[in-house]
């Protein structure tokens, strides 16, 4: 089994996983840890190692010459312009289909993908930060949305909002044409006849998103008019991601050695089931809105950071008052932190993609 993609996917590049952490980064699971252990492959571990926060190598350990899960935290299919490392580390993840593609691919060999979700978030932060770079003042030209479209060749007509959104869109598609020439290149071209790909999940649905709307909301004077200001805004990214999802799908429309997951419907249904008077939450989930972890800071937004390398299993179910009552509170949680899910979401993924296998008669 080979693994691409981001944070979600990351087996350990910097010594944590992307979700509530076990006594041992052995014990942490994420989907891809569920999805190896029931095809009886071997645990997963990751190919590359972290130096820093922003340098990640291919590991020269012998020990780790085996290890195929190349995913990394903060990986992208497109490296924006103003992060430190570039489109040739393995920060990208187009890199990561290129590092993977150096042998071949067995026939029976399984590749698991996901990507797109770093994209989306760079690309609505360019967004929302774009009015005050323009009051500093700065030139459109050279403000960070800009400047993000126009690595992969887009150019909006104005700053109007329409045109603003529509070059988001046109960004989006660019990038799904992009992930899916590399998947055909460096992993279809070079014998994958078994490829896993995740839709982008529903990202307006992670606490992440809902601060950054509720932020909207706030500067556009809050009551009613910023509501409507927030929820314009969730519905063009969701319109991004809807747009990016579809041209993947479409993409591979035909291709039987590619199954494309729809984790965007997945995670809006564990987020928001269809009502049931007097029946829990379908899926197991007590908490579909809150991260199970605290916050370690704040980013350049203002709104809250997390660090998932230091929020374990053991100290959630010590923590008080939640605990005293019932020390698994946090296993209810759909989110780990704002942008991860939590160990049963990770599940729940795994069952998502096991499903697809067994219907591809690939498990």
């Amino acid at each position: 089994m080979r693994v691409a993609g981001d944070s979600l996917s990351d087996s350990g590049t910097f010594g944590f996983k992307a979700t509530v952490q076990g006594s041992t980064l052995a014990d942490t699971w994420i989907w891809t840890d569920h999805v190896s252990s029931a095809l009886g492959v071997g645990a997963l571990c990751p190919r590359y190692l972290a130096a820093d926060a922003n340098q990640v190598a291919l590991n020269t350990n012998p020990a780790f010459a085996a290890c195929s899960s190349h995913a990394v935290v903060r990986a992208r299919i497109n490296v924006p312009p103003d992060m430190a490392a570039g489109d040739d580390s393995p920060f990208s993840i187009l890199q990561q289909l290129e590092d993977l593609s150096v042998t071949r691919y067995d026939p029976e060999e399984l590749l698991l993908l996901d990507g797109g979700g770093n994209d989306l978030a760079d690309l609505m932060r360019g967004f929302l930060t774009l009015g005050s770079e323009l009051q500093a003042p700065l030139p459109f030209a050279d403000t960070r949305f800009v400047k993000l479209l126009g690595e992969l060749g887009i150019v909006p007509a104005s700053t109007a909002a329409t045109d603003l959104a529509q070059a988001g869109g046109q960004y989006m598609l660019a990038l799904a044409d992009r992930f899916s020439a590399q998947i055909r290149a460096q992993a279809l071209d070079r014998g994958a006849q078994r490829v896993v790909l995740l839709t982008m999940p529903d990202l307006t649905r992670t606490p992440y998103f809902q601060a950054m709307l509720a932020a909207v909301a706030q500067a556009n004077g809050g009551g009613n008019a910023g509501q409507a200001a927030a929820l314009q805004v969730q519905a063009m990214a969701d319109g991004w991601i809807q747009a990016f999802n579809a041209r993947l799908k479409a993409s591979f429309a035909t291709e039987a050695r590619v199954a494309v997951v729809d984790f965007h419907a997945a995670l809006r249904l564990w987020v928001t089931p269809a009502a049931v008077a007097g029946q829990p939450n379908p899926y197991g989930f007590t908490n579909t809105t809150d991260p199970a972890c605290a916050p370690t800071g704040t980013d350049a937004m203002g709104l809250p950071s997390y660090f998932l390398g230091s929020c374990f299993a053991a100290d959630l179910s010590r923590q008080l008052p939640q605990a005293a009552l019932n020390p698994g509170w946090w296993s209810g949680h759909v989110f780990a932190d704002d942008f991860h899910g939590s160990p049963r979401t990770n599940q729940l993924m795994a069952e998502l993609v096991l499903d697809t296998l067994r219907s591809r008669g690939w498990y």
